[in-house]
């Protein structure tokens, strides 16, 4: 067995024995002094044992026949699946669960605890017709299952059904469950990218209103409307849109509004021209962003004023890449304290590619994300480099 597979056997272990020790308290406390002999604790002691030894057939039938003799052992095998679900094992989370289906003596509560088991199990797996269909049935009798709600807005969204998880996370928001306004904006979002793909402008309006409702200060919300005032030619109204959201979230947006506010400045006054480029100049922090907005500031004021500004950055904060832009634009030789900077720099260098990442679970990606690829998690992406 690998390192890595024994790593997952104790992880395993420990979520099912974490479970058993809470329902032998729970025995214990009944007064079942029995539980010291060889009936109960033998049983789930084989099945551990089979767990860590990577047998997991030979556990699951171990711990279904614990069940047949003892009825109050269904959070085991809740437990059990669970865990099985999370390594990935679908087809054994799936048997255990639709076993423990079966049993007649299920009190509803417990067979509405399983009953979603079976659905997340169905999700991990991507049958989704059979996840939404169990939860709506799990929906059907408790409409305000936090939990049940939760993962079929989860479907939904996996399903791109942006209107169709609007509606379920507004009966969340109805429930009190937190930050379902700004996860609300940002499937509004959704729906008016893709009213923008499909050249319906009016529609993105619409769907940019009810965004601003749920939360108008949300960074998708000042993105699109920018978005909206430049492709209505509205230069200015579209720079303090694209402002405003650089002064919530520069670290993330500034590489996803540079380009097209730098063509939006070029129709602007070059006093005023300038006035938004030195503010703009505040916001750029990753060496990419500050590459890009040096290009521009050559393409626009000429090779002297961007090298100028290449220089001030490198003084506040020596970066080896931003160095690297100041001698390919100019040749000259560096002043002398800006060199001790840059061998400060060196001698404390480390290769650290520029990446978004998510600040919930850490997956990284050259590219932005409104929902984390990993976690599923909304509006969690940073630009920011992690501490």
């Amino acid at each position: 067995m690998t390192i890595a597979g024994v790593d997952s056997a104790v992880v395993l272990v420990l979520g099912i024995a974490i479970t058993i020790g809470a329902l032998l308290g729970f025995w214990l406390g009944r007064g079942r002094k029995s539980i010291t002999s060889k009936t109960i604790p033998q049983v789930y002691i084989q099945g551990l044992n089979y767990l860590l030894s990577e047998r997991q057939d030979q556990a699951v039938e171990v711990f279904l026949d614990a069940l047949r003799q003892h009825p109050e052992s269904v959070d085991i095998l809740l437990a059990l699946g669970r865990q099985f679900r999370r390594r990935g094992e679908l087809e054994r989370a799936l048997r255990v669960h639709q076993y423990l289906l079966e049993q007649p003596a299920l009190t509803l509560e417990l067979r509405r605890s399983v009953l979603f088991e079976i659905a997340r199990d169905y999700l991990k797996a991507g049958i989704l017709d059979r996840a939404e269909s169990i939860l709506k049935e799990l929906l059907e009798s408790q409409p305000d299952h936090a939990e049940g709600l939760a993962t079929l807005a989860e479907l939904y969204e996996l399903g791109s059904e942006w209107a169709s998880s609007i509606e379920i996370r507004q009966r969340l928001l109805q429930s009190g469950l937190p930050r379902q306004r700004e996860v609300i904006a940002l499937l509004y979002g959704e729906l008016a990218e893709e009213s923008l793909r499909q050249g319906e402008r009016e529609q993105a309006q619409q769907f940019l209103r009810a965004a601003r409702r749920e939360a108008p200060e949300n960074p998708r919300v000042l993105l699109i409307a920018g978005r909206l005032a430049f492709m209505a030619e509205d230069w200015q109204k579209a720079l303090r849109y694209w402002e405003k959201l650089l002064d919530h979230r520069a670290g993330s947006a500034i590489l996803l509004v540079l380009d097209a506010f730098l063509q939006a400045l070029q129709h602007l006054a070059k006093p005023q021209r300038q006035e938004y480029m030195q503010r703009l100049e505040a916001y750029c922090h990753s060496p990419l962003a500050i590459k890009r907005l040096a290009e521009a500031l050559q393409l626009q004021e000429g090779q002297q004023i961007a090298a100028r500004f290449l220089r001030s950055i490198l003084f506040k904060n020596p970066d080896l890449r931003v160095f690297q832009l100041l001698l390919r634009m100019d040749a000259q030789a560096p002043e002398a304290e800006l060199m001790e900077k840059m061998a400060l720099a060196v001698r404390q260098w480390q290769i650290d590619p520029e990446l978004f990442h998510c600040h919930v679970c850490g997956y990284q990606s050259t590219q932005y994300y409104w929902r984390c690829p990993s976690c599923r998690q909304w509006g969690t992406f940073s630009g920011e480099k992690k501490p």
